[in-house]
């Protein structure tokens, strides 16, 4: 099991955005939380499919997600998140009439050595909310299946809820969902 550190100041912690040496540093950290919810088994497939968006592959909905990284002062990645415009199901679910004014978060990652709490995520959150408002777009929509519900909490602290998409993850697998204003 990975040592755990309960936090790092946060003058140690550094957001830019992804570089293509980044991606193999990602190895442990999706291994750890992309597996399947009912069994527990590493989805290699899903992991090589997050690997592609992180090298500019479009997803199934033909959409670019733009990645921030958090890295360390020695350049070792903690974690990560993306943003893209929202996909079919986030655009029904909130009633979106312009989807182009509003992101969607992705991939959110935080490396399971990182001690809950301890202001990756925070941080990462921060860089999307601020690039979100940056692009001039007026909402951060942000949907969670039950794999990750363990993260639930923090959204919750973050944003408003706003009821779950049902089955967007397969039979029984709905997703939590929170919106931020961002104008």
């Amino acid at each position: 099991m990975a040592t755990k550190i309960e936090t790092l100041p946060s003058d140690h912690i550094e957001i830019s955005p992804l570089k293509e040496t980044d991606i193999d540093q990602f190895n442990l950290i999706l291994e750890a939380h992309v597996r399947d919810r009912i069994t527990g088994e590493v989805l290699t497939s899903e992991i090589k499919e997050i690997k592609g968006y992180m090298r500019g592959e479009l997803d199934e909905y033909g959409r670019e997600r733009h990645y921030f990284v958090a890295r360390d002062k020695m350049g070792k990645v903690l974690g990560c998140m993306a943003y893209s415009i929202p996909d079919p199901d986030t655009i029904k679910h909130f009633q979106v009439d312009n989807p182009n004014e509003n992101i969607e978060l992705l991939n959110a990652f935080v490396s399971p050595e990182i001690f809950r709490g301890g202001g990756i995520g925070n941080k990462l959150l921060q860089k999307i909310i601020s690039e979100g408002k940056r692009l001039g777009k007026k909402q951060l929509l942000i949907n969670s299946g039950p794999r990750y519900q363990k993260s639930w909490g923090f959204y919750d602290k973050f944003a408003e809820q706003a009821d779950f998409i049902q089955n967007k993850y397969g039979e029984g697998g709905h997703a939590k969902t929170w919106k931020i204003a961002l104008q």
